[in-house]
């Protein structure tokens, strides 16, 4: 495994525990399973026969037996050496744990110098052999099984995970547990390996006594399981049947989700680049949703989620596949904007409940972010991709008449593909005696324009506005990770009255710079995200050497979406310096100078275009007499 993959996956983890605000005022428990996914993907496409194939082994094992004749078998009070992951540092580190519960599917160990009584680990074994351990696999399939080892049980540690929990400076983050897939390698693939299938599961300041603790238990088995199937799913789905886990083993709904009620518009597929928590509490009810609408009994509902663990496609094109194979005709595009107005209504009395969620959450719904109590009934918004924001309309001056939608959403595209709309509108009542209406709005070309007629029977009406991305493989996470959010507006009118032409919608890439003044404080950031942006050439020289077409395709949006960036970047710096001098403020010349003559190499490279575009106006204001204009370009050519 390069170094340099491995330095990136850990930063991209470690930058995520740091966003301490998201975790400061909360206990709640985040999963380190993503960042060994990133650092083992290389070694994904590794046969079965060399992943099994023990480190003391002299040949491959076969299935079944174990390999090792001289190996004592293991006993109670056995001490052994495990490499662990100390986030805090950043790197992998050696500790001692006693084997403490020898179970039907388990080993558990207990890390040395720590205390976990007696009755809380008979619990945990008794918990994973009775219910985890046969529900999982009914639900989601099976692990690999006997693993490298040739062990058919599941090792449990229970450490101490050292993160950034430290509450006495009000950071009560924590990881809670995680799978390391590089344990399923030998150490000659991956140098840290235990070469054995584990979980490991926190005890400080994780309660090994609680249900959470077996929730956190479930949670990591059904990655172990997911990783078996399809080791290259993306985090947003393997996260997603994680979360499902605890709930189908017993153990209730997981505490994320009211981080998600508080923080409802976050990005579903780019996963922790917003509230990583309530990232988890998304995809929880992601989960919940389609599975239960796909399956109309318990049966067909671990069908369809083995299906869905068992794609080889990732994302939404595997879940496109498991729908297909599950004889359903529906696919991801109406799943998620059915989804996005059930998390608004909750109710299940129309479209066979396609807008509700199962029983016992049948409580829930999320509450509109944008309100317009009285005329004018217009409004504008961002919404962010694979993500909702609902706007709740006074309807009075509308029931018992025909009403005029009109909508207009901001296009925003990359290496040739590009986000879509749907745009729902619900007519309700407050107290639930009539049953909803929902009409979706017929958008074209970015715009809608459609009449509705608003029921006298209902007192609440709301406009749900729907941002998705390309649900290609080799599009969806790029494109997902990249793109900022859509801008749109929206205007109700009555029929007859008011403007008939739709709203209009200003992109983000083309509004004018001079809507807002562009201050040396805001110069200096756009230098700065210039300096820090990805390298365009070598994001170019990716795109072209790069053989699969998938990666190659993820790379073309990046390399697009950052050129983009870069260029209005550019664009609002510039025109701010050309309108500075024009009144005679050299402030940001100056500035520019100063940081660009206290850059690398690398970083004068990245504003050597806008440097020319300033050298070619100095000089162009040379040529017209500005004695300033001459010596500012004295000090740009410095």
């Amino acid at each position: 495994m390069p170094n340099r993959i491995l330095k990136s996956a850990c930063a991209a983890v470690i930058a995520a525990l740091l966003a301490l605000p998201a975790y400061s005022q909360t206990d709640e428990g985040v999963d380190l399973t993503q960042l060994f996914a990133r650092q083992t993907e290389a070694l994904a496409d590794t046969p079965d026969l060399e992943a099994f194939s023990g480190a003391a082994a002299a040949a491959p094992q076969i299935p079944g037996l174990v390999a090792y004749a001289d190996q004592k078998p293991r006993e109670v009070g056995d001490i052994e050496t495990f490499s662990t992951f100390n986030i805090v540092r950043n790197s992998h580190e050696n500790i001692k744990a006693r084997l403490t519960k020898i179970g039907r599917h388990c080993l558990i160990y207990v890390e040395q110098g720590r205390n976990v009584s007696y009755q809380s680990v008979n619990r945990i074994a008794e918990a994973f052999d009775g219910k985890i351990y046969s529900e999982c696999r009914s639900m989601f399939g099976n692990e690999r099984s006997p693993g490298i080892d040739g062990e058919a049980k599941i090792t449990l540690l229970l450490l101490d995970v050292r993160d950034f929990y430290s509450p006495e400076k009000g950071v009560k983050g924590f990881t809670a547990g995680y799978f390391n897939a590089g344990d399923c390698y030998s150490r000659s693939k991956f140098p840290n390996s235990n070469q054995r299938e584990m979980l490991y599961l926190d005890i400080y300041p994780g309660d090994p006594s609680s249900d959470k603790f077996l929730s956190v238990l479930a949670h990591e088995f059904q990655h172990m399981i997911h990783w078996s199937a399809d080791p290259k799913e993306f985090t947003w789905v393997n996260e997603s049947l994680s979360q499902l886990a605890p709930f189908l083993c017993g153990y209730g709904h997981p505490s994320q989700v009211e981080a998600y009620m508080r923080s409802p518009d976050n990005n579903m597929l780019a996963w922790s680049n917003d509230n990583m928590l309530a990232n988890y509490g998304q995809v929880y009810f992601w989960a919940q949703y389609i599975s239960t609408r796909i399956a109309s009994t318990d049966e067909r509902r671990r069908a369809f989620i083995r299906r869905m663990v068992s794609q080889k496609s990732q994302g939404l094109s595997g879940l496109n596949a498991a729908i297909d194979k599950q004889g359903i005709k529906n696919n991801v595009r109406n799943l998620f904007r059915s989804f996005c107005v059930a998390n608004y209504l909750n109710d299940d009395r129309i479209e066979r409940g396609a807008y509700s969620y199962e029983k016992s959450l049948s409580r829930f719904t999320l509450k509109p972010e944008i309100k317009v109590d009285g005329a004018p009934y217009e409004g504008k918004g961002h919404v962010k991709c694979w993500s909702a924001k609902a706007i709740q309309i006074n309807p009075s001056a509308f029931r018992g008449s025909d009403a005029r939608f009109a909508f207009a959403g901001q296009k925003v595209s990359a290496a040739g593909y590009a986000n879509a709309f749907d745009v729902a509108v619900v007519a309700y009542t407050a107290d639930g005696d009539a049953s909803p209406e929902v009409t979706w709005l017929n958008i074209k070309d970015y715009k809608a324009m459609d009449v509705i007629k608003i029921s006298e029977k209902h007192n609440r009406l709301m406009m749900v506005v729907v941002n998705r991305g390309p649900e290609a493989m080799k599009a969806e996470q790029a494109f997902a990770k990249n793109a900022a959010p859509a801008a749109f507006s929206f205007r109700v009118s009555k029929v007859g009255a008011g403007s008939s032409a739709a709203p209009r919608v200003a992109s983000r890439s083309n509004a004018s710079s001079s809507a807002r003044r562009t201050d040396r404080s805001r110069a200096r950031s756009i230098m700065e995200e210039i300096v820090s942006s990805v390298n365009i050439e070598e994001s170019a020289g990716i795109i072209l050497g790069e053989n699969d077409e998938n990666k190659k395709s993820a790379a073309e949006i990046e390399y697009d979406f950052a050129f983009q960036k870069i260029a209005k970047g550019e664009a609002e710096l510039f025109d701010a310096i050309k309108e500075a001098l024009s009144t005679g403020e050299a402030e940001l010349i100056v500035d520019f100078a100063l940081y660009y003559n206290g850059q690398t190499d690398e970083g004068k490279m990245k504003l050597q275009i806008i440097k020319n575009r300033i050298k070619d106006m100095l000089k162009f204001e040379e040529m017209q007499g500005n004695a300033k204009a001459a010596e500012l370009l004295t000090l740009i050519e410095r």
